[in-house]
């Protein structure tokens, strides 16, 4: 009933020691004192209960180990009082601490420790120590270790519960129990903290209940993982605390047990138990047995160097895990369709850097096996893989799998792999055999196989090697047997069959031994070398391409009206485009130059380089037929070049060579070499048009026909139709510019040579050649037949000029000059040596001379004289077009003249015969 005396007392400070800074040692806000009524009747003070309201404490270390509360209440009747205690006997047996900081700071080592809390607890002299118990409501505690960083340890809401002795003159305090809660850990521990005056050390055994694996994630959540099961540990630190951990020991020993953890909803480890051993620089879990994936687990591990350099330790074996389990933790746009398929085991070792970069990755060895089975993939829906079984291997940084044996698209396959620099540059090496099936293969390519366009298998035995980030640079060689193929090609009308082949792959490139190759009725041999095929992305680029070929194609028959697709304009040839565009004609009602374009144009060269032989026993192109054909092709940087060619055509023999030049620096300028042949008539009418433009294309030809038949030639490949009959010899080699459907520029189209008809004559269904015979009224019996037509030529600007052919027949000679257009103009001049009596036969005379017949009469005479048998030259000339021709006799008076100089020197030879024989008798 009686009042509690108490002391209250507000903004309390305690002056820090000289040289620890202005700031006080202790403050508060309050402090309040109850003290015990009765022993105050007899002058004796006995505190009940201290609370101090806010306080901050400051403990400094000097770089020399002198602390501020070395000297702290110090005083000469303390001495005096011979009572060692410093609080002089008198017992505090409730201490109340709200709202508390303490701030540790030890300058010698830059280390510092801040504690927030509230306090409810007892303080007692004992001796010259203090005993003290209570519970300690930690907000937060927040210590820095300069050698590793700001923030070190951070613990926040946390409740210690402790019973120690404390002796300030020692430096020591003795932890009798030490309880710390906070979630989720529980920790329990007793020993010494001793040199607080000077090197705090420390000596303490420490213990946590089981802990549940749970709560720590929630403390320390990480996406996707979800754990369970508990861990304990017991074990002790011991040594200086400094500002790094030398000297500082910790060992512990416990145990993980029913451990467990999913990730991404899917059960990754279940009933996971372990042994564990920790000390401050490695970690380590023995005895590991669980589950993995639904998969037996035992193993261990162990981390050491955590401070320096972690190293890991591991030795692990699995029972057989599902794939599809395993893939389930792969990013779902790598695993896409698979479907991955089997079991795998492993018993594994790795021993290295614990991985953080590429670098310790490269350094971490992996030794031990594995076995895959009943490996399966899918791809777009397709069963890829299935049945897979192999023995694996690890050694180091490489990766091997051995007897490998399963099914490729449904056919065996079998081989191994060996895959070193794992965690580097990944470099493969490795062999496969068995049987491919071409549809299957085709189709998962991505082409489109309709029922029955793809055909064929190919048995393989192939070894290949090569960095696995750069697919298509690994090498491959070995064989690969093709059996019964056939495959659809977009330039033929037919799909590409080959019933046997063999191909030998060499590393950079392939090699094909002569194989039989048809497409519908057309049959060919090809035997076909390439070098630098690999890698593909070098081999087939676009700009500066590695890829070389050789080749050698025969074939005893070739239609290649047969063997190319019909289009619109299949009933149009090359020969019919080539003289329309030259002579400025149509081809029913459409240009030359536009079917040309759709059949053409687009069409380029390839930049690689080849090189081959072609010999065809009979090349239809209709109209065109070559025999026993045969040429050398060279190819490269869009530059076709056909050398040595020889063959039969029009019945007569062909040679020669040409260049087609696709090069964007190609032009028409460059004058050809000797012995080519132009290979017009050989050019295949029916390829697909393109939608790309084609480049700018330049043809050089140089060719020697002989014995042909001259008027096929000319009905083939001119608008002149038939005029000639007989053989044709011709040389001609030049240049042109192409359009884009590969047809001469008739601006730029030149050439020189020889042309000769022999044994033939002017054939009267064509133009000229019957306006000649009407005008001059001539026997077509003189025009129809002679020995000899032709002599030199030239074509430039647009023009087929002659120069100074010869005429000569059995009746009839002479010489022609002039120009035929190649649009169909005619400009000829022809002077020919007319006998008297064809001349007297067709009434020329007797439209000269003025008309009177007395020419006509006159050379009718000389016709039956001894005259008769000579010629008057007649100098004509062909104008007009071939279609309309014009004829016009030059040299009237000259004829005139000639005839009347005849019949005077006839009449004068007459005269002598008359007298000059008699006179001398």
């Amino acid at each position: 009933m009686l009042p509690a005396p108490a002391v209250r007392v507000s903004g309390f400070r305690l002056a820090n020691a000289e040289g620890y800074g202005p700031a006080p040692a202790v403050e508060a806000r309050a402090l309040t004192v109850d003290v015990a009524l009765w022993p105050l009747f007899l002058l004796d003070i006995r505190p009940t209960a201290v609370a101090l309201e806010a306080p901050v404490v400051r403990y400094e270390v000097g770089k020399d180990g002198a602390t501020n509360f070395d000297d702290l209440g110090a005083s000469d009747t303390t001495a005096a009082a011979g009572d060692e205690s410093p609080l002089a006997g008198i017992p505090v047996s409730s201490f109340r601490v709200s709202g508390a900081r303490m701030n540790y700071t030890d300058r010698s080592t830059g280390q510092a420790l801040r504690l927030d809390f509230e306090a409810q607890l007892s303080a007692r002299p004992d001796g010259a120590a203090i005993r003290s118990e209570g519970t300690v409501d930690l907000r937060s505690v927040r210590a820095l270790l300069p050698s590793v960083g700001p923030d070190t340890l951070v613990v926040q809401e946390a409740a210690a519960t402790y019973d120690v002795r404390v002796a300030p003159s020692e430096g020591e305090v003795e932890v009798r129990t030490l309880q710390l809660d906070t979630a989720p850990v529980t920790i329990a521990a007793d020993g010494t903290i001793a040199g607080l005056n000077a090197q705090p050390a420390l000596d303490l055994a420490f213990e946590t209940g089981r802990t549940d694996l749970a709560e720590i994630a929630a403390f320390a959540a990480v996406a996707g993982v979800n754990p369970r099961g508990t861990l304990a540990l017991d074990g002790t630190v011991a040594g200086p605390l400094a500002d790094t951990t030398e000297g500082l020991a910790l060992s512990a020993t416990g145990r993980l047990a029913e451990a467990g953890v999913d990730y991404e909803g899917t059960a990754l480890l279940r009933d996971l138990s372990a042994d564990l051993s920790l000390t401050l620089d490695s970690v380590a879990a023995r005895s590991v047995d669980g589950r993995l994936l639904g998969a037996s687990l035992a193993g261990d591990l162990s981390v050491r160097d955590l401070g320096d350099d972690p190293r890991l330790a591991l030795q692990l074996k699995t029972g057989a895990m599902n794939l599809a389990d395993l893939a389930a933790f792969a990013p779902p746009e790598e695993v896409g369709a698979y479907n991955p398929q089997g079991t795998l085991r492993l018993d594994v070792t790795a021993r290295g850097p614990v991985p953080s970069d590429a670098a310790s990755m490269r350094q971490l060895a992996i030794d031990g096996s594995g076995r895959l089975a009943g490996g399966g993939a899918d791809y777009e829906g397709e069963a890829l893989l299935r049945d897979l079984r192999a023995g694996l291997g690890f050694s180091g940084t490489a990766a091997s799998v051995q007897d490998l044996n399963g099914q490729l698209l449904g056919r065996p396959v079998s081989g191994r792999i060996r895959v070193r620099d794992l965690f580097g540059q990944p470099q493969i090496k490795g062999q496969l055999a068995g049987t491919a099936d071409l549809p299957r293969l085709a189709s998962l390519a991505g082409a489109d196989v309709t029922a029955g366009s793809i055909a064929g298998q190919a048995d393989y035995d192939v070894q290949f090697e090569g960095p696995t980030s750069v697919p298509d640079a690994i090498r491959p060689r070995g064989t690969v047997r093709l059996a019964n193929v056939r495959v659809p090609y977009a330039s033929f009308r037919n799909p590409v069959e080959i019933p046997d082949a063999t191909v030998q792959l060499t590393g950079t490139g392939l090699s094909m031994d002569r194989f039989a190759v048809r497409s519908g009725e057309q049959a060919a041999s090809l035997r076909a070398t390439v070098q630098d095929l690999f890698p593909l992305s070098e081999g087939l680029a676009e700009a500066d391409p590695a890829l070389s070929a050789t080749f050698a194609l025969t074939a005893d028959r070739l239609d290649l009206v047969a063997l190319y697709p019909e289009a619109d304009t299949s009933d149009v040839t090359y020969s019919q485009l080539f003289a329309a565009h030259l002579s400025g004609g149509t081809l029913d009602g459409q240009s030359p130059e536009a079917v040309a374009d759709e059949m053409y144009g687009g069409v380029q060269l390839p930049a690689y380089a080849v090189e081959g032989r072609v010999e065809v026993g009979t090349l239809l192109n209709d109209p065109q037929r070559f025999d026993d054909l045969a040429f050398d092709v060279q190819m490269d940087d869009r530059r076709l070049r056909v050398q040595n060619l020889t063959g039969t055509t029009y019945e007569g023999t062909l040679a020669g060579s040409l260049t087609l030049d696709q090069r964007t620096s190609a032009s028409a300028s460059v004058r050809p070499a000797p012995n080519s042949v132009w290979l017009a008539a050989a050019a295949p009418g029916r390829v697909p048009s393109a939608t790309t433009p084609a480049p700018a294309s330049a043809l050089t030809y140089d060719f020697e026909l002989r014995d042909a038949q001259a008027g096929a030639v000319l009905e083939d490949w001119t608008t002149l139709g038939r005029l000639v009959t007989g053989t044709l010899t011709l040389d001609a080699d030049g240049e042109t510019a192409l359009t884009d459907g590969f047809l001469p520029r008739a601006e730029a189209f030149t050439a020189v040579g020889q042309s000769l008809v022999a044994n033939g004559g002017l054939s009267l269904d064509v133009g000229p050649a019957q306006a000649l015979v009407d005008a001059l009224n001539l026997p077509a019996a003189s025009v129809k037949e002679f020995n000899r037509l032709g002599g030199p030529f030239a074509i430039e600007d647009g023009q087929f000029r002659l120069n100074t052919w010869d005429v000569g027949g059995p009746r009839v000679d002479g010489q022609l000059d002039g120009a035929l257009g190649l649009g169909g103009g005619v400009d000829l001049e022809m002077r020919l040596q007319v006998p008297l009596s064809i001349l007297n036969n067709s009434g020329l005379p007797g439209r000269l001379g003025g008309g009177d017949g007395q020419l006509g009469a006159l050379l009718s005479k000389l016709v039956g004289g001894d005259a008769g048998a000579q010629a008057v030259p007649v100098t004509v000339r062909l104008g007009g077009t071939m279609r309309d021709p014009s004829v016009e006799v030059l040299n009237k008076d000259a004829i005139t003249s000639t005839i009347r100089s005849l019949a005077k020197e006839e009449g004068l030879n007459r005269l002598r015969d008359l007298f000059g024989g008699n006179g001398g008798e």
